[in-house]
Order: structure tokens, then sequence, then C-alpha cells
């Protein structure tokens, strides 16, 4: 009788657990899942250390040729490309500099702008880079736009080049749902 108890008593256990098992699951298959929480809205991001409380954008360029240091046509025509372009949206005045001065001061961004002429399979490519700079404590940034590659006659795709380098660039100009995202702190433009 012992035994046929424990095997009775076995039996009965095992059926409560498929009892409760059965019952589990279907409490499981009845009950509707709540509808999932609506993720929050992304925080705005704020600029990069280089473009808070900024006061003014300079534009400094320097023009290699295989001949040396460009300060002619490309130079001039370049930089004010750049000035202009820069400029668009803008929350600060934007002026061509040199470098030093008033490129060091405190506040200010200086794009330094470097192209290279030089001559490639028999035509001259003009090589465009860009880079902020600020002459500030933790203001550093360290990887810039992708360089840009045109020919040397090609006015639109420079200009082009430039537009491309400056919304990679400026946040002011960068595209976020097809337009640019304003400077918190920035001075307004006049």
């Amino acid at each position: 009788m012992a035994a046929g108890y424990r095997s009775g008593a076995g039996i009965a256990a095992a059926s409560s657990l498929a009892l409760l098992a059965a019952d589990a699951g279907a409490g499981a298959i009845a009950a509707t899942p709540p509808a999932p929480a609506p993720a929050p809205a992304p925080a705005p991001a704020s600029p990069a250390a280089l473009w808070q409380d900024l006061t003014a954008l300079g534009v400094t360029c320097l023009v290699h040729t295989p001949r040396g240091v460009d300060t002619g046509a490309l130079h001039d025509r370049l930089c004010a490309a750049v000035t202009r372009q820069a400029a668009k949206g803008a929350p600060v005045p934007v002026a061509a500099t040199p470098l030093g001065g008033t490129a060091l001061a405190p506040g200010r961004v200086t794009l330094l702008v470097q192209v290279t002429v030089a001559p490639v399979n028999g035509a001259d490519v003009i090589a465009v880079t860009l880079r902020p700079f600020r002459n500030a404590m933790g203001a550093g940034q360290f990887f810039a736009a992708a360089p840009r590659i045109v020919a040397a006659g090609d006015t639109a795709g420079l200009d082009a080049a430039v537009a491309a380098l400056l919304a990679e660039t400026l946040p002011w100009q960068a595209r976020h749902g097809g337009r640019g995202r304003p400077l918190p702190g920035a001075p307004p433009r006049d």
C-alpha cells in the first residue's frame, strides 16, 4: 500500500503541476499585453564645445600650388565664396581674416580653408579642406569634413564643394529635417 500511495501521490503532484502550468499559459494567452509607451522625444543636442558661446566666425584661406603659396585670384575668390556661404543663416558676424590676431580672439571660431592645386593626369585639380579652429581649452575638434576634389576650371563644382564642406561643419547649415539647427545662446543676428 505504501508503494501505491507513493505512486498516487506522485501522479497527483504531477497533475497539479500540469494544471498550474496550463492555467498560467491560458492566462498569458488571454491577457492582452499593454501597449508600449511611446518613446520620449530626443532632447535637442547641444552644440559641441567648439560652437558654444560663439561671438564671431572668421575665414582664413591658404592656397598651395605647384609654384608655392598663391595669394592671388584663386585665394581671393575662395575666401569670398566661403565667407559669403558661411554667413547664410549665421547667428554671428562672419568675416575673412588673416591667421593670428583676431583669429585667436575669445569666442571666435575661425574656419581654416586649405586648398591644394595639383596636376592629375595632365589637368589641374583642386583639393579643398575646411577645419574649424577655436583658441580655447576643451573646444578642439579632432576630425573635420571630408576633403572635396574638383577640376581647377569648374567654378560651379568649387562652389558646390564649399557648400558641402560648410554643411558638414557649421551647425546652422547642417541638415536636420531640411533646415539648419540654431546655436543655443548665440546672440541674435540683425
